[in-house]
């Protein structure tokens, strides 16, 4: 499951005790517990800073919850020192540390992810098998970044100024793309701004 939010928040404890009392429950190698955190760069002084890192896991200890994993959202490359500070003070392994860094698509945060060997590290915590697989999605990314033609579609509705509310199907254009080797182009048309054919004909 995911829990939204800070550590502490009072609207999660309800969600994290029952974390903890499941992690109890199942055992030590049938679950793994992910902490997703910001490590900012400060600019004036030129460094990523770990402290709120540092201090969101001691919240989260506090809590009766130790991560497994400590997964770094950063605009820039974690150094050396920065993953083994961050291993030694959340009390993980190097390994453990992972560096989320912006991509260009969320289609790619799980080919970064398996570079890094998340995916085995996982796989050995929770003591499976089988190997990780993202062979289908190499293809996926690689036909999503090479189409060989373009298709205009027109978006048409109440609410296109707020393209959130039409998430699920603008996925779905992206999948359906990448089926047929296609770059979708979306033109967003406001339906209560069309009252006749002249309209219709200027919108498109």
């Amino acid at each position: 499951c995911e829990v939204g939010g800070t550590v502490g928040d009072i609207e999660s404890l309800p969600f994290l005790e029952a974390i903890r009392q499941l992690s109890l429950e199942v055992g030590y190698h049938n679950h793994v517990l992910v902490h997703v955190t910001l490590v900012p760069y400060i600019k004036a002084s030129e460094e990523l800073k770990t402290k709120p890192t540092q201090h969101s896991v001691m919240k989260l200890r506090e809590i009766g919850l130790t991560p497994d994993f400590i997964f770094c959202r950063t605009d820039r490359k974690l150094t050396k020192s920065v993953r083994d500070k961050l291993a030694l003070f959340c009390n993980v392994s190097p390994d453990h540390v992972i560096e989320g860094l912006d991509v260009p698509s969320i289609y790619e945060v799980p080919l970064v992810l398996h570079k890094q060997e998340m995916g085995q590290e996982i796989m050995d915590r929770m003591e499976l098998l089988s190997k990780p697989n993202i062979e289908y999605l190499e293809k996926f990314i690689h036909r999503f970044k090479n189409p060989t033609h373009e298709v205009n579609i027109a978006m048409c509705g109440k609410y296109t100024e707020l393209p959130d509310a039409y998430k699920s199907i603008l996925e779905a254009f992206v999948h359906s793309g990448v089926e047929n080797n296609a770059s979708v182009n979306v033109k967003w048309v406001n339906t209560e701004k069309i009252y006749n054919d002249a309209d219709a004909a200027k919108a498109f």
